[in-house]
């Protein structure tokens, strides 16, 4: 991966009417996305109103492993909130201006360095501020970010955003930027029936595993062994499209909770769709702090745009030598034990 882009980026795809440019799934409305912070520590389980999200990226925030999510709703926005929120991180500004939309979260990345959120919206974001639609609950709105017990939860993982209140408030009027889609998706690649990423390699605490159910054809996601499941109704979250991008991950000043994850240029990308796997690419024409509306563009492994399937998505960012275990054949048992790992996906060349 680099910052300069050896891939031809193809022209935007239009809207079609009564289609979310997200998910190719029905939809009338207005174009109003949402990006909320999402704890994905241990106590913050289960999430709230993550089933409802059209797609939803994990990424590593601390040196140790820890991650945090960011969740994108747009078609649907649940009527019993979504969380935990939690405080943003820098990298996340960036998805925020490549989506428009309002974006929420509970604290926000400070410090003495230039690599603060504060700081970076005032020189890069079209806001130019902190201020809607950037939305910090500490500070603004505090009353549509209710901590709660409900699930067992208690702080710092118990802010749930009441999704009723932002979206009665919306006065962003982005430009959605579509996705290709397939209504089959991948009929070509490695079968694969598991995948598991552990961003943190010492212990279990931040496991993520997929495992491909091919009556739905979607993959259902598992956190730490157990069926990652939307705390508002109980069901398991599973995805027509998981991506994995494979970026540059550093820390500001050598400090291990201040991530700088690069999101421009292009990269390796492994996308698993339909109990399928290929490995293609990603990229995204801006710099660091230029051009930041631009989309991100995945491409196959011939170098076409990809057609995502339609459903919902989960993009998995991860440092370029993460380990990603795809497991092709027999049943994973749910929570893709270790014993069961058949192979790497490498970083370099193809397994």
């Amino acid at each position: 991966g680099s910052e300069k882009l050896s891939v031809k980026m193809p022209k935007e795809n239009g809207m079609q009417d009564g289609v979310n440019p997200i998910t190719g799934e029905a939809f009338s409305g207005d174009y109003r996305p949402t990006l909320i912070t999402v704890d994905s520590h241990p106590a913050a389980l289960p999430n709230w109103g993550v089933g409802s999200a059209d797609l939803i990226y994990e990424m590593p925030i601390q040196a140790d492993g820890s991650t945090r999510q960011l969740a994108l709703f747009m078609g649907e926005y649940p009527a019993e909130g979504a969380g935990p929120v939690r405080s943003a991180r820098v990298p996340m500004c960036s998805l925020r201006e490549m989506w428009g939309g309002v974006f929420c979260f509970y604290g926000y990345q400070g410090g003495r360095d230039k690599n603060n959120m504060k700081d970076w919206i005032e020189a890069n974001s079209s806001v130019k501020k902190l201020k809607y639609p950037y939305l910090n609950g500490i500070s603004k709105n505090t009353g549509w970010f209710q901590r709660t017990s409900d699930g067992g939860h208690v702080g710092p993982h118990n802010v749930r955003l009441n999704m009723s209140e932002v979206e009665a408030d919306y006065r962003e009027s982005p430009t959605p930027q579509p996705f290709v889609f397939s209504e089959t998706g991948l009929e070509r690649g490695e079968d694969v029936n598991g995948i598991v990423i552990n961003y943190k390699v010492t212990n279990d605490a931040y496991r993520t595993a997929y495992e491909y159910n091919a009556s739905t054809g979607l993959f259902e996601r598992y956190r730490n062994g157990a069926p990652y499941i939307d705390g508002n109704n109980g069901e398991v979250c599973a995805y027509a499209n998981v991506i994995v991008i494979r970026t540059d991950v550093s820390w500001s000043s050598g400090n291990p909770s201040r991530p700088v994850i690069r999101l421009n240029g292009q990269g390796v990308a492994e996308i698993f769709q339909n109990g399928k796997y290929i490995r293609g690419t990603w990229a995204r024409d801006c710099s660091a702090t230029k051009k930041l509306n631009n989309r991100m563009v995945f491409f196959d492994e011939n170098g076409e745009e990809l057609p995502m399937k339609v459903g919902k998505t989960f993009i998995q960012i991860v440092d370029n030598e993460q380990p990603v275990v795809v497991v092709a054949d027999e049943a994973i048992d749910g929570a893709v034990e270790p014993q069961a790992q058949r192979d790497r996906v490498g970083t370099g060349s193809k397994k």
